[in-house]
């Protein structure tokens, strides 16, 4: 993947993206292989080639597992931590399928939007970016019923990926959505015998998007 793909990096200019793939060096993760720990020092922000990162916190016990999102290609992990008071990861993450992301040091990222102010307000597009999508996101657990968020889900999968998007486990998905896998499940049958979506294993194709937008309130 180029990094001008990366929609962080998408309207850098040709100089600009030359020096940030300069500083970048590719790591290959099998299926269930630590990307990074919550409570280690951040010492890279990772740009995801191909696979799927499961980004989770654990409870105090350190048993139960809350999935805070997935990521795919072209997606970021750790920028919020590089500026964190106390730079340490606040969250886990761990590939769910075989992946590959580009790891770029933090010093050598900081030192570019330093000297690359197209760089720095690229990067405050995104954050502003991803400050909205957890406004929704608190939005859909508050306000929302399961197959409702389960509704909205899809639709923003199916917007960032099109069709033939891989959908999470039912246990990924249910921390997802704020509920129980049981619930998730139930309401994928409801959906699937609609003709809302089709299933292949577990890749999903939605035949049309506005009847399904239509369970949303």
């Amino acid at each position: 993947m180029e990094l001008k793909q990366v929609p962080l990096f998408r309207d850098l200019a040709l100089e600009d993206l030359e020096a940030l793939e300069r500083e970048a060096r590719a790591r290959r993760l099998k299926r269930g292989e630590v990307l990074f720990l919550e409570g280690e020092p951040v010492h890279s922000l990772f740009v995801v080639e191909k696979g799927l990162i499961k980004v989770y916190k654990l409870d105090p016990q350190g048993r139960k597992q809350v999935v805070l999102h997935l990521e795919g290609p072209g997606r970021i992990l750790a920028e919020v931590a590089l500026f964190l008071d106390r730079p340490t990861y606040p969250a886990s993450a761990e590939a769910l399928e075989e992946s590959q992301v580009l790891a770029i040091p933090k010093e050598r990222f900081f030192q570019l939007a330093e000297a690359r102010p197209p760089l720095a307000r690229a990067l405050i597009r995104y954050l502003a970016r991803r400050q909205g999508q957890l406004l929704h996101l608190l939005d859909r657990l508050v306000f929302h019923e399961v197959r409702e968020r389960l509704c909205d889900f899809l639709l923003q999968k199916l917007a960032e990926e099109g069709q033939g998007f891989y959908l999470p486990t039912n246990p990924e998905l249910a921390a997802l959505l704020g509920t129980v896998p049981e619930a998730v499940s139930r309401n994928l049958g409801q959906l699937y015998r609609q003709g809302l979506i089709r299933l292949q294993g577990r890749r999903v194709e939605v035949p049309d998007p506005q009847a399904l937008a239509n369970w949303i309130r």
